[in-house]
Parts: structure tokens; sequence; C-alpha cells
């Protein structure tokens, strides 16, 4: 049905950009109105006419507020179709619409061409392409503004996804945190940037020093070796991150990282974590030590603050923990294998700070998780 003008412009006036529109045009014509009052009372009592004046000038200031370009938000929901939150996607998708000029939201079907289904790495790649395309495009159009991301996914897309959008090298790029606290839904979590990289203020030190386990005087825990692993996996480090409140997760991952067996030895319930997907019994290779850090709070302040205190200790206790593996076994490269379980944004900074490093991610999958071994299958 064609929609009329006056429903077209109506529509349009309810718009905040619309109303910034209508207020910069109705102040801006009483503040000129205003000028000629003023100069004619100037002998006489102008106080009144000023004070009509500045607030239709702070008035005009708010309609360029209302009317400014917001940037570009983009919702990637990489969960798994069964996995899939719609009610979280729903309230990413509703903060992006409100918070940005323009938004894209990736539809999970685009991330299965065909219904195939991409590797990890090619999913991230994809993802990361959408994004460059859609802020080309934005940019394009003369349009100016950040690019914030609403992510939703495993810690392994997550961790991949950051390490590929290193590559890109956007100028700003704030990835915003689903929050599980009711009164904010959906808050900032880290800016992708330079300062990530510098070494920890006071303050956050601070942070750190409160929100994690760590042994009295010594800022970055040392790696623990593993005297049973063979010679040649001894190059192998374990980097063991527990940022959530995951009952025995540190335990799980320091048994597969010193086995590589993925069912736990009491039980052989399985532990979650996934070498091949394919086969989600197969083993992996062990590794030679371990480096555990762990928060001893239930759950991380969910701030900006603290996510990027937090992301950047890890990268230098991990380069701490490398270098002194590397020292120990006297291996020219060390090979690491994450075991993490974090607020999404923490998990994207520290694959977009450790994007050009020798580290791989070890998958969890939740729905393994605790299941007993098939009939027949070898404890």
């Amino acid at each position: 049905m064609h929609t009329r003008w006056y429903q077209q412009l109506w529509a349009f006036l309810r718009t905040r950009e619309g109303l910034g529109t209508l207020l910069i045009a109705a102040f801006s014509a009483i503040a000129l109105g205003v000028v000629p009052n003023m100069l004619e009372k100037l002998w006489d009592s102008g106080w009144f006419y000023l004070v009509v004046f500045l607030m239709a000038i702070v008035i005009v200031v708010l309609g360029w507020v209302l009317r400014r370009e917001r940037g570009v938000g983009v919702v990637i929901p990489l969960f798994p179709q069964a996995l899939t939150q719609t009610s979280r996607l729903a309230e990413m998708r509703r903060a992006s619409e409100k918070n940005h000029s323009s938004t894209l939201s990736i539809h999970p079907r685009l991330l299965r061409p065909g219904d195939k289904t991409l590797s990890p790495l090619d999913r991230a790649d994809l993802v990361a392409n959408l994004i460059d395309a859609r802020v080309d495009e934005y940019r394009s159009s003369g349009a100016e503004g950040a690019v914030t991301l609403y992510p939703l996914a495993q810690m392994r897309d997550g961790f991949l996804l950051g390490r590929r959008l290193f590559k890109d090298h956007h100028t700003s790029l704030t990835v915003m945190h689903s929050s599980r606290d009711n009164d904010k839904t959906v808050v900032p979590g880290v800016i992708l940037g330079s300062h990530l990289t510098q070494l920890l203020t006071a303050e956050e030190q601070a942070i750190v020093t409160a929100i994690l386990e760590l042994a009295p005087g010594r800022p970055h825990p040392l790696p623990v070796a593993h005297p049973a692993c063979p010679a040649e996996h001894r190059h192998r480090l374990a980097f063991i991150v527990r940022l959530t409140p995951v009952a025995g997760m540190v335990d799980d991952a320091r048994y597969v990282a010193q086995t590589g067996n993925v069912r736990r030895p009491t039980d052989q319930t399985h532990t979650g974590y996934v070498f091949d997907e394919a086969n989600v019994e197969a083993t992996g290779t062990p590794c030679g030590a371990h480096v555990a850090i762990e928060a001893s709070v239930s759950q991380l302040p969910e701030t900006r603050e603290v996510f990027e205190a937090i992301a950047t200790y890890l990268r230098q206790a991990w380069t701490t923990a490398k270098d002194a593996w590397q020292a120990e076994c006297g291996s020219a490269s060390i090979d690491t294998r994450l075991f993490i379980t974090a607020p999404l944004p923490i998990t994207i900074a520290f694959g977009w700070l450790t994007a050009n490093e020798n580290m791989g991610i070890v998958h969890h999958n939740s729905r393994l998780l605790n299941t007993t071994a098939p009939t027949g299958a070898t404890p």
C-alpha cells in the first residue's frame, strides 16, 4: 500500500534523526529571531531576550546531538543453531539499533552457505569479511563513527574471531557484552586497541589483584611441569584460564593437558573438551607444563575497565609463562594450548592480543560435559 507524504513525514519526525532535525529548524529560527530584539533592547533590558537566545542555542546543539552519526553496530550470532538463545540475540539487536545509526545483523544462515558447515577458522574469516564490507559501505557514504560488535559465541569462536580481527586494523572497534545483570542487559566490554598492549597501570593492577587468585609477591604464575610428559611433547604449554564460576574446570583442563585424554579417569565421564569434532572421543597430545589463572570472585564486575585490565594481564602472564617454560625445556618454540572460560569480550581481546603467536584453543562442547562413555568404549 502506498504511504502518503504526510504519513512519511510523521514517521520521520518520530525517529531520533527526525526529532533532531525538527529541533534544529525550530530553535534556529527562534535564536535568529531573538537577535534583532536583543539589539533593540540592548540599552533597555535585554536579559529576557538573552535567556531565550541562550536556551534556543542549547536546544539547537541538542538537535545536532540527536542528528549526529553514531557509528555502525554489527550483531554476530556465532552460536550453533541448536544453542542460539533467541532472547539474548534480540537484546543485542535492540541495543545496536538504539545506539547506532546503522546496524548489520549477520543472519546465521550466512554462516552456513549452501547448508554446509564451515570450519571454525572459515566462520571467523567470513564474519570478519562481512564486518569489513559493511564498514567500507558505511564509510563510503561519508558517514563517520566507531564500529561496535555485539557478539554471541562460544569461547573457541570468540578467540578465533579476535585473532582474525587483528588483521583488519580497524581504527576503533568496541566489543559489547551481554550482561547477566538484569539492570544492564548489554554493556561495553572492551575496545580493541594498542592500549591493551601497554603495561598495567597502578589502577589496573589493583583491579587484577582484587579479582584474581595470585600468589603473594608473584604477579604472574610460573609453569608447573608434567614429569610424565614424553620429551617430544614438552614444548607444549597449557594456559588455563577460569574467570567464570564453572566447577571443576581447572581440574578437568589440567588433566586433559597432562594426558591428552578427554574423559575423566575416575568414572569415564566426558570433560567436554574436544580435539576432533568428527570424533569426540579422540585423544590429543599431552603438554609439558601448565599455568592456571583463576578468579577469586564468583562473577567479574561487568565493566570495560575490569575486562580490559584482565585481558591485558592475561597477555602479560602468558608471555611470562611462555618465556619461563622456553628457558626450562630449551625449546626454540613453545606451542600453547588455551583452555578458557571467561566473559566473551575478554576471550576476543585475548585472541586479538595473541593473533601472531603460536597458540591454539581447545574447544569445549558443553553438550558432552559429564556424559558417560558409549557402550563398548575402551576406558
